[in-house]
């Protein structure tokens, strides 16, 4: 028994449309940072990094999804699976793990604005090599956890729930990136000094919305993930019980929302930056930036 086509289109045209606006958008975004070398700073590369893996979970993630989907629920097509284990794992691994980069990137963006609200001395003379070993980490943690669960798996080693390694990864990210914004909130507030400037009031207040808009957008895009790999971890027939049709809906929504989240990540975080903002205006709309007074906000400098 399979999901209606009309059922299956739709979902696949909403989630489609999501990936194709994530693709457009993270190119025009890193087009403009390639352009304008100003933009291109340290306190920019996590950022610069971000929008790379937020362009491929549109352009990689999101289609293997609707592959996927297309063969269990719907009866679409048929999915090819590669001939050897290891091939399979090695999908898996890159296709399927982007998504949970993106994730760990905006938990180092996190810890970096942390430590650069803390320590703005000692964050000034970070070198460069240190945001080359963060990327490189980014991409290698989750890769090894989705390869490992994967391989594991397939030798039976029933020991291993992929829902709670995956619900806990999650979770204790998102945990991470709340407390360190929050801790970054009670800081800038707690700072009289900087509230009594005015560049310094602008930037507080810019920090607050940025960081409100930070938490509140990984959150809810987020969540609905945390939930549903919670549920399968405490209960794995639970969600399987269910009709196909309501199990398809559940699962396509999830999906959907955390692939938006790499629609919003762009927006969050580069659209704040003036100077980006800018060039976007000018490339969507053919419009001169005026000339703007450069204001030091959190995540321009340092």
């Amino acid at each position: 028994m399979f999901v209606p086509a009309s059922h299956c289109i739709s979902w696949f045209a909403v989630l489609g449309t999501v990936c194709l606006a994530t693709v457009i958008l993270n190119i025009i975004i890193i087009i403009i940072f390639a352009k304008q070398r100003r933009l291109q700073r340290k306190s920019t590369y996590l950022i610069i990094h971000l929008a790379i893996v937020d362009l491929l979970v549109g352009a990689v993630t999101g289609p293997l999804w609707i592959e996927l989907f297309g063969t269990l629920y719907c009866d679409l097509w048929e999915y090819d699976l590669p001939n050897s284990i290891w091939l399979s794992a090695l999908e898996d691994a890159t296709g399927y793990s982007i998504d949970k980069v993106s994730l760990l990137n905006l938990a180092f963006i996190a810890l970096e604005r942390t430590h650069a609200t803390f320590f703005p001395f000692k964050h000034r003379s970070v070198k460069k090599w240190v945001y080359g070993v963060v990327i490189i980490f980014s991409w290698l943690v989750p890769a090894i956890m989705i390869f490992t669960m994967h391989g594991l798996t397939i030798f039976n080693h029933v020991g291993l729930k992929i829902s709670l390694v995956i619900s806990s990864y999650i979770s204790i990210l998102l945990l991470l990136i709340f407390a360190c914004y929050v801790s970054i909130y009670v800081k800038v507030r707690g700072d009289r000094f900087a509230q009594l400037h005015g560049a310094a009031g602008l930037r507080e207040r810019k920090l607050k919305s940025t960081m409100f808009l930070v938490t509140f957008g990984s959150l809810l895009t987020f969540l609905p993930l945390v939930i549903f790999w919670g549920v399968v971890a405490f209960d794995f027939n639970l969600f399987f019980s269910l009709p196909i049709d309501y199990a398809f809906h559940i699962h396509m929504a999830v999906v959907t929302f955390y692939v938006f989240n790499s629609l919003i990540n762009p927006i969050i975080y580069a659209v704040r930056m003036p100077q980006l903002r800018a060039g976007i205006l000018q490339i969507i709309f053919r419009r001169t930036p005026r000339h703007q007074h450069r204001v030091n906000t959190p995540l321009q400098d340092r």
